[in-house]
């Protein structure tokens, strides 16, 4: 039997906390939580080479009462290579099964910037099988989560297992190539660099073997939807699932209060989890994907962010269109657009009525056809 697992879970611990990810995972002895922190979300000064930011942990568990308090010390180099990456903070705690707040205050030490974060999580009594698969680069002496494999100019990239299931095998696949390790104990740690024939990788994955179950897995990699919430509000991220959310589940989504919105969201997508219990929610990766490119795409100004237009939606309903034909110059008439969806059976029609780039949908009942 094999079990797929991967990132972006909320039923196993991990969570969206603004900026910032979290991913909680439960072993006999502590509970790990790895703080996941984009490296372009941190302030440097002018002029500055680096920044020093203090981050502080705080948990506290159902009835409020301090459970673990921690305080790290971060110092972020300003290096061009770490765009697109993200900083990991592992932290480990002794807590019982139970409900519990995770309270997080990132500060710039010198430019005063803080930014709070706040999320609850439940711990079962139950370990987690197996966690989530690491891959940690070192580049200058500092440590990241890269968002490619590209082992060029790294000290080293090594990926972190941990798992409470009794491995017989791990197994790991580097693009065609496969390395076997029997007998592993947890956590378990590799260096890619020395076992790789290249120095640039399009993939690699993991798998655990058990007896007769096989778990598998992608290594993490740092992904633009890491800052989704911190770049998006919970107002905003309702608005966008309007475009996807069936008429029901619109009535219910607008009538919640400001204060339950998040915890709406959240369930909005566990109910539209295509593989419950697994970590890894493809639906909610594929939108937030979309929604990042409809910004890129289609953003003409602040008033009018990509998602927000109709091409922007009908990219997030539908995705990347199978041909695009476009008459920038027509003779008496305003410059047009046609989005062809061969497969769906659909196509839109979008024109620039006043020429500044705003396409409106003209064919909107095409959009809502049932199909």
């Amino acid at each position: 039997m094999i079990k797929n697992i991967s990132i972006l879970a909320l039923l196993l611990g991990f969570c969206l906390l603004g900026a910032v990810e979290v991913v909680v995972e439960n072993y006999d002895s502590t509970v790990d939580i790895w703080l996941l922190l984009p490296y372009d979300d941190f302030i440097f000064g002018a002029g500055d080479g680096g920044a020093e930011y203090q981050l502080s942990t705080q948990i506290k568990d159902g009835r409020g009462k301090q459970a673990a308090v921690n305080e790290t010390q971060l110092s972020v180099p300003r290096q061009s290579w770490l765009r697109g990456t993200a900083i990991p903070v592992m932290l480990q705690y002794e807590l019982g099964p139970g409900s519990y707040e995770l309270n997080l205050t990132l500060r710039n030490r010198k430019l005063g910037d803080r930014r709070n974060f706040s999320r609850k999580f439940q711990l079962g009594t139950q370990n987690t099988e197996i966690g989530q698969a690491y891959i940690i680069a070192t580049r200058e002496g500092f440590s990241y989560i890269p968002g490619l494999l590209d082992l060029r100019e790294l000290d080293s990239l090594v990926l972190r297992q941990s798992f409470s299931v009794a491995a017989r095998q791990i197994t790991l696949k580097l693009d065609d190539q496969r390395v076997d390790f029997a007998y592993p104990q947890s956590p378990w740690e590799q260096d890619i660099i020395a076992i790789s024939h290249t120095d640039s990788l399009s993939a690699l994955s993991v798998s655990i073997t058990e007896n007769n179950i096989r778990y598998e897995m992608e290594a993490l990699l740092y992904k633009p939807w890491f800052s989704f919430n911190a770049r998006y509000s919970a107002k905003d991220q309702l608005a966008q699932l309007r475009y996807i959310a069936t008429q029901n589940e619109w009535q219910i989504l607008r009538k919640v209060p400001d204060s339950k919105l998040t915890e709406a969201i959240e369930s909005y997508w566990q109910a539209h989890d295509p593989t419950p219990g697994t970590l890894r929610n493809e639906n909610r990766e594929q939108f937030y994907s979309r929604v990042l490119r409809a910004d890129e795409l289609f953003t003409i100004h602040k008033r009018l962010t990509g998602w927000k237009s109709d091409r922007g939606r009908i990219y997030i309903k539908f995705g990347e269109p199978e041909q695009i034909v476009s008459n920038a110059f027509p003779i008496g008439e305003p410059p047009s657009i046609r989005w062809h969806y061969f497969r769906l059976n659909l196509s839109f029609l979008f024109t620039d009525d006043r020429g500044f780039g705003q396409y409106t949908l003209r064919n909107k009942d095409e959009e809502y056809q049932d199909f």
